[in-house]
């Protein structure tokens, strides 16, 4: 397939367009709306061209949105719009919401629509389904914690912002994890949160969500960005048997967007859904903004 590229950040660069090559993909396009910066990423990256025209965006066959989050939704529609199939980076919107209209449009128009839960194809997510689909109530208990303070002018800086990630920690690094619970648990009924230090711009540093289920199955989850040991990890207790997943991407690809790329056009070709259809990265968008309200609440 024919494919344009919406961003050119550092996820574009060292993983979207190398998988799509790797996988004999065709990236034609890089767009963006800084018209200069979308045309220098498209020179240095050896595509035939880039920049602001939304009209040579959608001349492709699919666009991979890796925009900042708040642009996933308003970009991914224009798209879907226009006819192209659309793989979304995550989260599809964050706190942010919208994803509901994205899901309609392409399921009206018969149109491909995914978001790059890429855990969903790794060993982790087959180990999680087996562990919590055994019948009995489970108790998960998920740790991640990362350091990530960039410096205003870091081009990574805009991630501290909510308004322009859809969140903090919770967006950005939790999503990833909620969405392993979420694709096999479905939607919990009870949601807690609370959150703690913030970046100047509002984004939460450190989120604490509690989630259940009406099977009796319960999970408490901690995102933290701040120093010293690295952990991304998961516990799982369920009628006297254990598992634990540390860390939770051992035996993930090396390259995960490969083989997120990969099924994705297997999808189109074959008429059937991606690995993580938009509606489903639409439940997780709605956990994660229960969960702000609920952190807002509690400090009130």
């Amino acid at each position: 397939m024919r494919w344009a590229v919406a961003g050119y950040g550092d996820v574009v660069r060292r993983r979207v367009l190398p998988a799509l090559r790797a996988l004999g993909e065709e990236p034609v396009y890089v767009w963006g709306r800084d018209a200069g910066r979308a045309a220098r990423t498209a020179a240095e990256e050896g595509v035939p061209a880039g920049g602001d025209d939304p009209g040579r965006l959608t001349a492709a066959d699919a666009v991979y949105v890796a925009t900042p989050v708040a642009g996933h939704v308003p970009v991914a529609l224009h798209a879907v719009r226009a006819g192209c199939h659309v793989l979304v980076e995550k989260p599809l919107a964050g706190a942010l919401g919208g994803g509901g209209a994205l899901a309609e449009a392409a399921a009206a128009a018969g149109l491909c629509a995914g978001v790059a839960y890429y855990r969903r194809l790794g060993p982790a997510a087959r180990q999680l389904r087996e562990a919590l689909t055994a019948g009995a109530p489970a108790r998960v208990r998920l740790t991640f914690c990362a350091p990530f303070d960039p410096a205003p002018d870091d081009p990574k800086h805009w991630r501290t912002d909510p308004a322009v990630a859809g969140g903090g920690v919770l967006a950005d690094a939790g999503s990833h994890r909620l969405d392993l619970l979420l694709s096999v648990l479905g939607p919990p009924v009870r949601v807690g949160a609370r959150f703690g230090l913030r970046f100047p711009a509002g984004a939460e540093r450190r989120a604490h969500v509690t989630l259940g289920w009406a099977s009796g199955t319960s999970a408490e989850c901690r995102f933290a960005w701040a120093g010293g040991s690295e952990r991304d990890r998961i516990e799982v207790a369920s009628g006297g048997r254990f598992l634990t997943l540390d860390p939770l991407d051992a035996g993930l690809a090396p390259e995960p967007h490969a083989p997120l790329i990969a099924d994705f056009t297997a999808a189109v070709r074959e008429g059937r859904a991606p690995a993580c259809p938009v509606a489903d990265a639409v439940l997780v968008d709605d956990v994660m903004t229960t969960a702000c309200w609920a952190a807002r609440f509690r400090n009130a």
